[in-house]
């Protein structure tokens, strides 16, 4: 989980240069992303299916998503 953690971290990081001003943690909201919108969204979900190999649905890229929830779904779906 720590690895997923760290990439989605960088994808964050790659995706909005603002957000290197806040910490990301598990429980850090989506929303709390500087420039979030619907746009960022896609542009998120797109980095984390190039990285992953998984299926990202869009409606889990919510303002109220956290960290913590896409670092789960991720590592569920990745655990062999």
């Amino acid at each position: 989980m720590d690895e997923i953690l760290r990439k989605i971290r960088a994808g964050v990081l790659e995706t909005f240069p603002d957000a290197e001003g806040i910490e990301i943690t598990l429980d850090t909201k989506l929303g709390d992303i500087p420039e979030w919108d619907s746009i960022a969204a896609v542009n998120l979900q797109t980095y984390l299916q190039e990285t992953f190999p998984v299926r990202i649905p869009l409606d889990l890229m919510s303002d109220e998503t956290t960290i913590g929830e896409l670092t789960t779904f991720i590592g569920k779906r990745t655990a062999k």
